[in-house]
């Protein structure tokens, strides 16, 4: 019992153990919530939008429809709350009692109310019949666009998107001539005039063509309208859209509006309900709308957060806030500030009957980014080569590192200074040159100071990219003299640590002036708390060089993630010089477990354990092939007829395994008796771990027999107690090949004596020799089973 308790108690110790080193390796979750509440992106600015849809009778049902889930996606996928929006109709008009264009949706602030109104609005989009004017008058809509994109007081860019299937077509209006060869020169007048009217009132035209529509003067429409753009890039100008059908118009209008808007739009994902998409939401969005042109409003829309928590559009979370529209209607949009980053998922479901219409999904998001920048040497002189590195970090100070964010960032530099005009620098981060590693979101180039620079420097960082702004923090030093009287050195390298840890930075500083100086730390760039410096300032006397080893350490609160900041040192003499700096960027990982801080010690115990537990086990397993009784030979002695010695009468080679072997005593049919075995026998051996057997007799608890000597028995006999471990093997001849077996003497069954009530069961008797006497070397087997009254009579007495 205390054995197996034993047992039990290191079983469960290693256990224990075992899970703790589990645990230990498996840690906090990686990228959990810090809890700490980032301050919220500055709400986009406003833009004024109207949408002027073809309504001309070439039109099918399909395509009106179409047209009506296009305005509905723009109308849903603006992401600023304070835009206005005009949704017009457009054919033309054929006589007095017509009109070419109708307001279907007046001018009205998107508020989240007026966006729940879209869809009833907008549903008043027809095909035109006859006579209600059904051609196309593109100079009509395109002045009653300029007229409302002109009006209220919202100063953010106007932008008019045209969507159409056809051609300007007036033949049928009077307003442009009596003829329809007049006419049609008439119209294509004042839609030069109606464009010049566009760049005068700063009013974008986006044109999105589908059918057959001339796709020349698309692009001329697009081309003659005001030609600014969010950002100075290609792709954020003013351009027209062709697509094949009607059915890929919701698709294009998206990609239109986030060139015009200068958001990101990835590719939109197309399949009927039930459907799974997964979208990605990249750490620079601020901002992020998306929308689902569901086809069915019957369809339901489930949208998962990248952590798979259910975002519904009722609740912000503490950093990011979300407004739902449209749940109810054909298209339905998210809008989220302040995103998580990640693989977002939206699940599209419908009742039976509702899943035939084609859903797309589509995510678009603007973004704002911070900037670190540093020179070296801080204070360069004229004619000095200098590196210039900039760091660029997201709306909530992580520096960016993913491959798909850098790709789309276009950064450089620009050096501004007293003497000379402003230069660029050229910045890439491509491992190349003084960048010291690709793909790290660290941004270097060199520039050469000029050598008419003197007095004040600046040096700032530019990004150019469709979607991103950036809050550039300008590098603001000056021209140093050509010996410096106060010169500083920072020594620090980027880490990986945890919360609370620090990384040691090194300041070597000298002043050479006739008056102490005293140099001040300052980590810039960088959320408040995240990151302190120690000491934060230094003191140096008239002549001295000092070498400070001093720290900057992690906040206890902040989460995991990359903190990214600039480490400065100024001369507090001369406050506007910086004399020298760094950018840090820190990989924050959670916190050790007890296991992980103590794994070397959890693992060393673990070992010392499992050693004993080895150690343990293979004591038990040598004790039991020490006790094991197999292989004992046991030989029954008699004495000799003339008392002066002994002979062996009968012997039992042990063949079993077990920790101990009984047996009994037969009085042969002859003189001698001889040794059977005996589960229930009064005769019992067992192996001592001392070389020996014990012997147990009904008279002797237990004698210690050494191997090949004899003990008393019963009755004046002895027995001899021999070892031959493991099975006894017959010698080969070689090559595998055994000696015969011998011939044994057969017996009769009337020769086997029987037990009562066993009939059949046979035990053979002794060996005779020819003259009938017992043979004194007769062998038994310990498979023999103990026989009753018979010729061998058993004698318990004996």
């Amino acid at each position: 019992m205390r054995r197996s308790t034993a047992r039990a108690r290191a079983r469960a110790a290693a256990a224990l153990i075992t899970a703790a080193l589990l645990i230990g390796a498996a840690g906090p979750a990686p990228g959990s919530a810090d809890g700490r509440r980032a301050a919220a992106p500055a709400a986009p600015d406003p833009i004024n939008l109207a949408v002027a849809v073809d309504e001309s009778n070439s039109l099918s049902a399909d395509d009106v429809e179409r047209e009506r889930d296009a305005a509905q996606r723009i109308a849903l996928g603006e992401i600023s709350t304070g835009s206005r929006l005009t949704v017009l109709g457009f054919a033309s008009a054929d006589n007095d009692a017509q009109q070419a264009v109708d307001e279907v949706c007046p001018t009205t602030a998107l508020t989240e109310v007026a966006r729940e109104k879209i869809a009833a609005c907008v549903g008043k989009l027809d095909r035109r019949g006859q006579g209600e004017g059904t051609g196309t008058d593109f100079p009509a809509a395109v002045r009653q666009g300029i007229a409302r994109l002109s009006e209220g007081s919202v100063t953010g860019p106007r932008i008019l998107f045209l969507l159409t299937d056809g051609v300007l077509d007036v033949s049928d209006s009077p307003a442009y001539g009596a003829d329809e060869e007049s006419r049609k020169a008439n119209g294509e007048r004042e839609l030069q005039q109606a464009l010049a009217e566009a760049r005068q009132a700063e009013v974008q035209i986006w044109p999105l063509g589908f059918g057959s529509p001339d796709p020349d003067a698309l692009r001329a429409m697009a081309a003659g309208g005001y030609q600014g753009a969010c950002v100075d890039l290609p792709q954020a100008k003013p351009a027209s859209r062709v697509v094949e059908d009607s059915a890929a118009l919701g698709a294009a209008v998206q990609k239109a509006f986030a060139s015009a808007r200068c958001l990101i739009s990835d590719p939109t994902h197309e399949d009927t309900p039930p459907a799974t998409f997964k979208l990605r939401i990249s750490p620079l969005a601020t901002l992020a709308t998306i929308v689902v042109s569901k086809g069915d409003p019957a369809v339901e829309v489930r949208i998962l957060a990248p952590d798979g928590e259910e975002i519904d559009g009722t609740r912000d979370d503490g950093v990011s806030s979300y407004r739902l529209t449209g749940a109810d209607q054909e298209v339905e949009s998210l809008r989220i500030v302040a995103p998580r980053p990640g693989t977002w998922t939206v699940d599209l479901s419908a009742p039976e009957g509702h899943r035939d219409q084609l859903a797309s999904v589509g995510v678009q998001w603007r973004g704002a980014l911070r900037s670190s920048i540093v020179m070296t040497p801080a204070s360069p002189r004229p004619g000095e080569r200098a590196t210039v590195g900039l760091q660029l970090q997201t709306w909530n100070d992580r520096p960016v590192s993913d491959p798909a964010d850098l790709a789309a960032l276009k950064v450089s530099a620009t050096l501004d200074g007293t003497g000379f005009t402003p230069q660029g620098v050229p910045l890439a981060d491509d491992g190349r040159g003084e960048d010291a590693r690709a793909g790290d979101g660290r941004f270097t180039g060199t520039v050469t100071v000029p050598r008419t620079a003197k007095d004040r420097l600046k040096v700032t960082g530019v990004l150019t990219a469709v979607g991103l702004t950036a809050d550039h923090r300008p590098f603001v030093t000056g021209v140093a003299g050509v010996n410096a009287q106060v010169q500083a050195h920072l020594g620090v390298s980027d880490a990986t640590l945890h919360p609370g840890d620090s990384v040691p930075l090194t300041l070597k500083a000298s002043d050479d002036s006739a008056t102490a100086r005293v140099l001040h730390l300052i980590l810039e760039d960088s959320s408040r708390g995240d990151l302190t410096v120690t000491p934060a300032r230094v003191r140096l006397e008239p002549g001295q060089t000092r070498t400070v080893r001093a720290e900057v350490r992690v906040g206890t609160g902040v989460g995991p993630g990359r903190l990214s900041a600039k480490i400065a040192v100024y001369d507090t003499g001369q406050p506007a010089r910086v004399l020298d700096a760094r950018l840090l960027t820190l990989r924050v990982t959670p916190p050790p477990s007890w296991p992980q801080e103590h794994r070397v010690l959890l693992l060393a115990l673990g070992l010392l354990l499992a050693a004993a537990t080895a150690a343990t086990g293979w004591q038990l397993l040598e004790r039991k092939r020490v006790h094991n009784v197999r292989g004992l030979v046991l030989t029954l002695l008699v004495p000799d007829e003339d008392g002066q010695g002994e002979r062996p009468v009968s012997t039992i080679q042990v063949r079993t395994d077990g920790p101990e072997y009984r047996f009994g005593v037969v009085a042969g049919s002859g003189t001698d008796p001889r040794l059977v075995p005996d589960r229930q026998g009064r005769f019992a051996v067992r192996r001592d771990a001392q070389r020996m057997a014990r012997l147990r007799t009904p008279e002797t608890a237990g004698i210690a027999v050494a191997y090949g000597r004899t003990a008393p028995l019963t009755g004046g006999l002895r027995l001899k107690v021999d070892s031959a471990r493991g099975r006894v093997r017959r010698p080969t001849l070689g090559a595998g090949l055994r000696l015969p077996r011998p011939a044994l003497p057969r017996f009769t069954r009337a020769d086997r004596p029987t037990r009562p009530g066993r009939p059949g069961r046979t035990t053979p008797g002794p060996r005779q020799d020819a003259s009938g006497q017992a043979d004194a070397r007769t062998v038994h087997d310990d498979t023999t089973r103990v026989p009753a009254a018979g010729a061998d009579a058993y004698d318990p007495d004996l």
